[in-house]
């Protein structure tokens, strides 16, 4: 008997958790944009970890947002930009953050990080976000 796709992704059992999605900028600018992903279903944002390297007492701001249209400004996830700074542990064993303004990613919606401001000239910008 041939079974049909649904079939089988019914015998397989619900999809699992997707994996972090990981992402660097380095010598990162501010004002600069990453595009982590589009949503292929309603997901929810339950996890950032963010660690800056280099530079003279690096510390940067980052926010996360979400849109149907990446050239908009989109919904921001975080209430204020997320401050990375020796002073947080950012540089060290990074920042980590579990609370969020707006955690839901609707389907289709593009999730994008944006360095919302610099100093002391990091190196690089290194991002994971768990969503469940």
């Amino acid at each position: 008997m041939d079974l049909f796709w649904r079939q089988l992704a019914s015998l397989l059992g619900p999809p699992g958790p997707p994996s972090p999605l990981v992402s660097s900028i380095t010598s990162p600018q501010v004002g600069e944009r990453r595009i982590l992903l589009r949503a292929p279903q309603s997901l929810t944002i339950a996890r950032l970890d963010a660690v800056l390297s280099g530079g003279s007492n690096p510390s940067l701001g980052l926010q996360l947002r979400h849109g149907p249209d990446v050239s908009a400004s989109g919904t921001a996830v975080l209430s204020t930009p997320l401050a990375i700074s020796s002073s947080n542990g950012g540089t060290s064993s990074g920042a980590v953050l579990t609370t969020f303004q707006a955690p839901a990613l609707p389907i289709d919606h593009w999730l994008w990080l944006e360095v919302a401001g610099v100093s002391g000239s990091p190196a690089a910008l290194s991002v994971s976000i768990r969503l469940l």
